[in-house]
């Protein structure tokens, strides 16, 4: 198959940086849109595959299916195109290692590890069965699990496009021998139960760091799947928890009727694991408590105490929990991740609809950035918005913001309205923290337009203290925090709608907004920055340094 070196550009828009692997259906790059000045994952497909009609137009199809499954552990798909005679999937890029990677490096994961990334894997095999997509080729080289254990799974679908006359008998199996269900291996017709029985195949390998189906051929591995139970995860390793061992096992069923029916039946069983684990760790404390106040006599003191430690012992054992009255594990602090949504223009002056995406930004500048707080970028909330068909600036109710914040994976947003009564222009936002279940309400006032970017700095010390962050934190992000040095409307004006022309691929349009904005305030830093992202789509590259 051909393959392409760094630096060449695909379409005239898609420039190759690195090949991060091959496989069935193609090679895969990590590549940048110039449109559009992202990172993207890029399948170049098998000319022997995008050759064929039939599976070609059968690709176009799941493609399209595929596209509609919306969740934030599901790598989006955004385009199929051609480049060099070459058919192209374009999708999100994550930064991070494939399941496979990490089984060769660690041979198995903790069982706590195992849970969190199965739990995730079962979200998006909901998402998806739920609008009636099928993934048909899970396996641990299309989980990618990033820096900060966020799981996504990718290609959706696709293994289904090669189930045309010709490929199914040329040695293109539909999905990956390693990992087929009974049903796949016999050539049945599948259902999500087949995705299911996949996920149970990579759960036991997780756990144990073996194939729940050895063999010496592949043959006799798809045979021994469709006749024989595997040996229970807790067999081959007894400090596995039984409740785990119990989930991969149902899993595993020959008989898709025996199987779990649904993801969410298994992320249910999985949720009371964690809290049969809870409460009989919590029954061993109390038990060893009432021991230390009753005046036993020694005997039967002893004798209790034997039994308890016993008991105690087997369960720490099994689940692997450490029972202490006075050590207690401190969770990893997660960073606070804010999601600041454009502005709604509640005065009905249309003229003033470029007002709500500027504050949103300026807000997010004068917030600052540190390693315990980041938000979310203009570009990325801008595309979320644009991909769950949301208008910039809506009125936000409930359901919408839970499904921006597992997109953005943010679980803090803020969000509002700004409109202008006279001169005077007042911004009412709320900060919406999802984990609390609460909401403040932030306010903000201008006596005129060119007084707006005060009002803003206002809000964002606002929102640091409703963020309750500490004092260090604070001072550390106001020394960070970057307010633009414009006092100038007009300079916001023309930068905002710089920036749409500039997100809609209209580059010189956006140039001449962009200068436009440095020519009304010479000091206007973002609009520098956008200029020179314009300049390096065009291919001015001096001019862009």
């Amino acid at each position: 198959m051909r393959t392409f070196q760094p630096g060449v550009l695909l379409a005239g828009r898609y420039e190759i940086l690195q090949l991060l692997g091959q496989g069935g259906m193609g090679a895969v790059y990590k590549a940048r849109d110039r449109e559009l000045d992202r990172l993207i994952a890029l399948k170049v497909i098998r000319p022997e595959l995008a050759g064929h009609p039939g599976m070609l137009r059968r690709f176009k199809q799941e493609l399209i299916l595929a596209r509609q499954v919306t969740h934030k552990n599901v790598i989006r798909i955004f385009d199929l195109g051609e480049g060099e005679g070459t058919k192209l999937i374009t999708m999100e890029y994550v930064e991070g290692q494939d399941l496979k990677t990490m089984l060769n490096q660690k041979k198995r994961l903790e069982p706590n590890e195992v849970v969190a990334i199965v739990e995730q894997v079962c979200h998006a095999l909901d998402a998806a069965h739920s609008v009636g997509v099928i993934h048909r080729d899970l396996k641990p080289q299309n989980i990618m699990v990033d820096a900060h254990g966020k799981v996504s799974v990718m290609d959706f679908g696709i293994a289904r496009s090669m189930e045309v006359q010709g490929f199914t008998q040329t040695g293109a199996l539909v999905g990956t021998p390693d990992y087929m269900s009974p049903e796949q291996a016999k050539g049945e017709e599948v259902d999500a139960r087949s995705d299911l029985f996949t996920l149970g195949i990579i759960f036991y390998e997780l756990l144990t760091g073996r194939a729940p189906y050895e063999a010496k051929t592949t043959v006799a591995t798809l045979l021994r799947r469709t006749s024989e139970r595997p040996v229970p995860p807790i067999e081959l390793d007894l400090t596995i928890p039984r409740t785990l061992s119990d989930v991969v096992v149902r899993c595993l069923e020959i008989d898709p009727q025996r199987r779990y029916q649904s993801a969410q039946e298994i992320l249910q069983d999985l949720e009371a694991s964690r809290t049969k684990g809870r409460t009989a760790r919590g029954t061993a404390l109390s038990l060893l408590k009432d021991l230390r106040r009753r005046p036993w006599s020694w005997k039967w003191a002893a004798g209790l105490l034997a039994v308890l430690l016993m008991a105690v012992g087997a369960f720490v054992f099994r689940n692997r929990i450490v029972v202490s009255p006075t050590v207690k594990q401190q969770a990893p602090i997660q960073p606070i991740l804010v999601a600041i949504l454009p502005l709604r223009n509640a005065s009905g002056e249309q003229a003033l609809d470029w007002l709500g995406p500027s504050l949103a930004e300026m807000l997010r500048t004068d917030l600052g950035q540190s390693s315990s707080l980041s938000t979310v970028s203009p570009d990325r909330m801008h595309q979320i918005l644009r991909d769950l068909r949301i208008s910039p600036g809506a009125n936000y109710d409930p359901e919408t913001l839970r499904r921006i914040a597992d997109f953005t994976n943010a679980d803090k947003l803020v969000w509002g309205q700004y409109i202008k009564a006279g001169d005077q222009i007042r911004i009412d936002a709320t900060l919406q923290d999802l984990k609390q279940n609460r909401s403040i309400p932030l306010k903000a006032e201008a006596p005129n337009e060119k007084e707006v970017l005060k009002a803003v700095g206002q809000l964002a010390k606002s929102l640091q203290q409703s963020l309750a962050l500490s004092p260090d934190l604070v001072k550390e992000l106001r020394a960070t925090a970057f307010t633009p040095a414009s006092k100038s409307t007009d300079a916001l004006r023309h930068y905002n709608e710089g920036l749409e022309l500039f997100r809609q691929g209209s580059n010189r349009e956006a140039l001449n907004k962009f200068q436009s904005s440095i020519k009304d305030d010479p000091e206007f830093a973002l609009a520098y920055s956008r200029l020179g992202q314009t300049y390096a789509r065009l291919g001015y590259d001096n001019e862009a340094q």
